[in-house]
């Protein structure tokens, strides 16, 4: 009797799983979800701007390349313009044997002469590639982007959902703000923000650090962004020093 009673339940978890794949595979085919990297984002303002009615909207691409607690990993994406300031985003993440896949739809909420505010909720599903077991965890997220002349605001808030898939897993909510002020044409500078959240059970702040960005133009659409943080939730024998390194480059 138990082993009959183990089977259905690992049975209706499979069922479980097929069903959350094939409602994502059709939520993502119907209305697309985007992701937009902070550096990626960096003259968003300038595709604000009016074309004219002759010239086709331009679809544009991004590389980035980052090293951070999470070790190196690599994201390249890109932006197809639709109208009315909206486009449809995607973008890859690899990391090692992890990979992520993210769709989405950006849009303007403010969008004058002055400044700039796009909105990007978007969806995004994993996979660790070491074994044939599906996806590992869900991603919906949200971007804020604020470009203001020579101020540039960034947010992005992302969940990882794998209790899905597997009930001894952790949930947690990552956040990342900042604000850089442009010194010039190639230096920026400015505070920055991060925190992680564990979510349900033995959740909780398990992550939150604070520090200064530098972004540096490195030549035409290409930007080095630097991030030196303090970590507030460090072990008694740690510095707390931590940050990310990244390159990013736009075409």
């Amino acid at each position: 009797m138990n082993n009959r009673l183990v089977c259905n339940i690992r049975t209706f978890n499979n069922l479980l799983r097929l069903a959350t794949i094939v409602a994502l595979v059709c939520g993502m085919s119907i209305i697309g979800f985007s992701t937009a990297f902070a550096d990626a984002h960096e003259t968003e303002g300038e595709a604000m701007e009016e074309k004219p009615m002759a010239e086709k909207p331009k679809i544009t691409g991004w590389f980035q390349i980052d090293v951070d607690s999470l070790g190196t990993y690599f994201l390249v994406g890109a932006s197809h313009p639709l109208s009315g300031g909206i486009s449809f985003d995607s973008n890859i993440y690899v990391n090692d044997h992890l990979g992520e896949f993210d769709m989405g739809i950006s849009f303007p909420v403010i969008a004058n002469d002055s400044m700039a505010l796009l909105l990007t909720p978007m969806l995004g599903v994993g996979f660790n590639y070491t074994s044939p077991d599906g996806p590992y965890a869900l991603y919906p997220q949200i971007f804020a982007i604020l470009p203001a002349g020579k101020i540039f605001g960034f947010h992005w808030s992302i969940s990882t959902i794998s209790s899905i898939f597997d009930d001894e897993s952790l949930n947690e909510l990552y956040n990342r703000t900042y604000v850089t002020y442009a010194l010039n044409e190639t230096i920026a500078v400015g505070p920055q923000f991060e925190t992680v959240l564990g979510l349900g059970d033995g959740g909780g702040l398990w992550a939150m650090n604070f520090g200064g960005r530098l972004n540096i133009g490195y030549g035409e659409n290409n930007t080095l962004g630097l991030y030196v943080g303090y970590e507030t939730k460090k072990e008694e024998d740690e510095t707390g020093l931590t940050g990310r390194m990244n390159f990013t480059r736009r075409w």
